[in-house]
């Protein structure tokens, strides 16, 4: 993670990298009737997390260099995230962190077992939430959005007694409302999400992933157009499903 805080002065409408609420579009769909945008702090200095604070001080040393190397070296460090999720199976960052391993060492079922189980045992845990909910989204089960995020869609209505957020935290969370409403028709209202993923983490490869939900490519939105004229409803579901893993 960055050390470099990010500029968080008010400005008249909000604060950077959080929407305005000002620019909010009158929702069609019930389900995006309770919107609510507030102003809130982003940053990417590390942030205190009081579960980590209680581990023994020899393991909390070791985070830094296992969050490195959940990136750079995945099946090196997926023993150890093993190991420590076994002998702390109340600390949700070592499930998210062994996840992400996962994913970058391609064993996709394992890291779906993980979000899975990680959310069952900590539904309140952003990244979990968050991971989870990316699955339902894959899946085309939009549905289970809302009850994921407790009708709530923006985090400080989640997390009311917080007023800072991780920009992982942030850019995770931005960009699943941002597929979410995508996918039950409420475009204006993604791209308001995406507009401030687009100045929170402009060059962030989740950033480009919502881009690519909200203006899909020339080809996906003519195989989605095909579909819609030519398959049964069951095939639409399975084509759609696919042209999302696509994006």
């Amino acid at each position: 993670m960055a050390s470099k805080k990010r500029n968080t002065q008010r400005r008249k409408n909000g604060r950077p990298g959080t929407p305005p609420t000002t620019q909010r579009p009158a929702p069609s769909n019930p389900a995006a009737a309770t919107l609510i945008l507030s102003a809130y702090d982003i940053t990417d200095e590390p942030l205190e997390d009081r579960i980590l604070r209680r581990l023994p001080p020899q393991v909390r040393a070791r985070i830094p260099d296992l969050f490195t190397k959940v990136h750079r070296a995945p099946k090196e460090v997926i023993p150890e995230l093993e190991h420590l999720l076994a002998t702390y199976p109340d600390v949700p960052p070592f499930s998210n962190y062994l996840c992400a391993a996962y994913q970058q060492a391609g064993d996709t079922a394992k890291a779906e077992a993980l979000i899975r189980e990680n959310y069952a045992r900590h539904p309140e845990y952003l990244f979990a939430k968050v991971n989870y909910a990316q699955i339902c989204l894959h899946k085309g089960d939009t549905r289970q959005i809302p009850v994921i995020f407790d009708h709530k869609y923006d985090l400080q209505q989640l997390y009311p007694h917080r007023k800072r957020f991780h920009i992982s935290e942030f850019t995770g969370f931005a960009a699943v409302m941002c597929g979410y409403f995508c996918a039950i028709g409420e475009q204006e209202i993604a791209a308001l999400y995406y507009r401030v993923l687009e100045q929170v983490a402009p060059n962030h490869p989740i950033t480009r992933q919502a881009k690519r939900t909200l203006y899909p490519p020339f080809w996906i939105r003519l195989l989605r157009k095909w579909v819609a004229r030519h398959a049964s409803p069951t095939d639409k579901a399975q084509n759609q499903t696919e042209t999302r893993g696509m994006e």
